[in-house]
């Protein structure tokens, strides 16, 4: 009686291990992630499966960029995504390995036949970003440079409007964000395009706060995963089934 007593406490304890979430920090970044997105994106899809490989598993606060970035950097979160990987975040947040690759692309208004191909194109031109975003390293170094005019906004819907309304000339989004704004629109919605260029693919990272005691133990486990379902070929499946597909799309 002793033993199965035991054994239930046990299965009970494992239980309970496994429901405790990790509290990720994200923006709305759709199709990728966001709190309205079947199953809240691939992203999340994505990030479910491998913390299964670890009895968790994942609860998203959507929040402004900055916000979410602060919150890592604070600890009051598990993690954050999804940011670009420097030396100067580096060195106040763990990095995992990427667990997905996205690609950036250019959007552009439908109507206007300019189709810049290179960062130096983009000089004289505004766009618009992500508050706190870092750029392909081709564009960040025109940005650092001072040579890009860019306005930085709490959200991407933001940067579609400005868009449409002429007020920038181009969008830096991943392409599958990019892609969700060429479907169905309002009537009277200005049409948008991507362009040809492929700005830079940019691995997509989790971080963990470097000040939580269980952060580096969690990094390590959660890398361990990314390698084991990406030599398995099932971190390619889920992305092949949820990612959306563009064939037109270079």
């Amino acid at each position: 009686m002793k033993l199965w007593a035991a054994l239930l406490a046990a299965l009970l304890c494992a239980a309970s291990q496994a429901a405790t979430p990790w509290r990720l920090a994200t923006a709305v970044l759709p199709p990728s992630i966001g709190p309205d997105l079947p199953q809240q994106g691939y992203y999340a899809v994505l990030l479910r499966r491998i913390l299964a490989e670890l009895d968790a598993k994942p609860e998203f606060i959507f929040l402004p960029p900055q916000r979410a970035y602060q919150m890592a950097l604070d600890g009051t979160v598990d993690g954050a995504l999804p940011f670009k990987r420097t030396p100067e975040r580096e060195a106040r947040l763990w990095f995992s390995e990427p667990f997905f690759q996205a690609r950036v692309r250019l959007l552009l208004r439908a109507q206007d036949d300019w189709d810049p191909l290179q960062a130096t194109a983009l000089r004289g031109h505004t766009g618009c970003t992500l508050q706190g975003a870092q750029a392909p390293d081709n564009l960040q170094r025109e940005i650092d440079a001072g040579r890009l005019r860019l306005e930085r906004v709490s959200s991407l819907d933001a940067c579609y409007r400005m868009l449409r309304l002429g007020r920038v000339r181009y969008v830096i989004a991943g392409q599958n964000m990019a892609l969700a704004q060429l479907g169905p629109q309002p009537a009277g919605a200005v049409a948008l395009r991507i362009g040809q260029w492929v700005v830079g693919t940019e691995p997509v990272h989790l971080m963990l706060p470097r000040q939580r005691a269980e952060s580096q133990a969690r990094l390590q486990a959660f890398n361990a995963a990314v390698r084991k379902l990406r030599a398995s070929g099932e971190l390619h499946a889920i992305e092949l089934q949820h990612v959306p597909r563009a064939p037109a799309v270079p």
